[in-house]
């Protein structure tokens, strides 16, 4: 299922018997996910998870919908503005569904569209930003979505929505 197919589903406008048995399970996936989620939030939250800091400051654009909010222009533009005002960058991503060996397509249509930007795929993003603050001198570090990783010490947080889904807060709180 490709992810419009799966956002149509869990927004409900996917009708049918399937489509009812298929967010039903997921309704039932929902509670350990969640358990978790809060588990996970929670050793952060009270040290018992450390949150690490690099020597940069780090800037994280996410989103709290589903797909398809922009964050990869957003990244984009991010990274052209702070290389117009003179600020060498780097930008890191988890690499998605990247093979072995390669990169995602986001990460290919970056590198097309900033090819003086370095990318770093890692799922472990503060090793990927201790790498480009030593091997390309890097002065920020703009991660690319990770709303979700509390791992990294952010300093600012860009939080996309889609604006033409009035419903983007149903299944939050």
């Amino acid at each position: 299922m490709d992810g419009s197919a799966f956002r149509e589903l869990v927004s409900g406008r996917r009708r049918g018997g399937l489509a009812v048995l298929l967010r039903a399970a997921l309704r039932v996936l929902e509670v350990p996910y969640t358990g978790a989620v809060r588990w996970r939030n929670r050793a952060y939250d009270r040290g018992y998870r450390q949150i690490e800091r690099v020597a940069v400051p780090v800037i994280s654009v996410g989103n709290l919908t589903l797909g398809g909010t922009g964050k990869t222009p957003m990244v984009a533009w991010l990274a052209r503005w702070f290389r117009a005002h003179g600020i060498r960058l780097t930008l890191i991503s988890r690499g998605y569904a990247a093979k072995a060996g390669s990169v995602n397509d986001e990460a290919r249509e970056l590198e097309q569209q900033l090819p003086d930007v370095p990318h770093l795929q890692n799922p472990n993003r503060v090793e990927a930003a201790r790498t480009a603050i030593q091997e390309y001198d890097s002065e920020l570090i703009l991660l690319d979505d990770a709303f979700q990783h509390r791992r990294i010490a952010r300093d600012l947080d860009v939080v996309l929505i889609d604006a033409l889904d009035l419903d983007f807060g149903a299944g939050l709180g």
